[in-house]
């Protein structure tokens, strides 16, 4: 439950950062629309990178840490099935993984496509004038080893956290 209080307090945050960001320095905003204008491609890159791994991190880390607290608490309170053994075991690498790698892979790739962005931004907005070829070699091509590890780590966390409930769902 924590980790989805946790998830939910972070995107809150840097939601709410990015809100006050575009709202209080109109010239960002204006950067941006100008960027996209003249790169019609970069308003994908952020439209892919920020929004769709934002909302990526809001379901699988704020939702999905909520409902594997919801399940575990189902399983052990309602259902009288306590994690012992290797059950537990695997229900901590479940949480641990999943939680750190989402975080990791949607909040790297949020800051890759943030500052791949900016390389987009001509030289006289305080950008390097790149093409997308530029940003996808230079940027986007370091960050998607990490983002790939992190997933992993996300899928392992998952694939324990099944195999830890059936094990102990399956206790008489």
């Amino acid at each position: 439950m924590w980790a989805a209080v946790a998830h939910g307090f972070i995107a809150t945050v840097l939601g709410l950062v990015l809100a006050i960001a575009l709202v209080a320095v109109p010239s960002l905003s204006a950067v941006e629309i100008a960027t996209i204008i003249r790169i019609p491609d970069a308003g994908f890159v952020e439209l892919a990178a920020l929004f769709a791994f934002f909302a990526m991190y809001i379901v699988v880390g704020v939702l999905g840490a909520g409902v594997s607290s919801l399940l575990y608490h189902h399983v052990e309170v309602v259902m009288g099935k306590m994690y012992v053994g290797g059950a537990n075991a695997l229900a901590g690498i479940h949480i641990i993984l999943m939680n750190v790698g989402i975080a990791g892979a949607t909040w790297t790739i949020i800051c890759a496509g943030c500052l791949g962005v900016v390389e987009l931004w001509s030289t006289n907005q305080g950008g390097s004038g790149w093409s997308i070829e530029q940003v996808v070699e230079q940027v986007a091509t370091q960050f998607l080893p990490i983002v790939g590890l992190m997933l992993l780590l996300t899928g392992i966390g998952v694939l324990a956290g099944g195999i830890g409930f059936l094990i102990t769902y399956r206790k008489k």
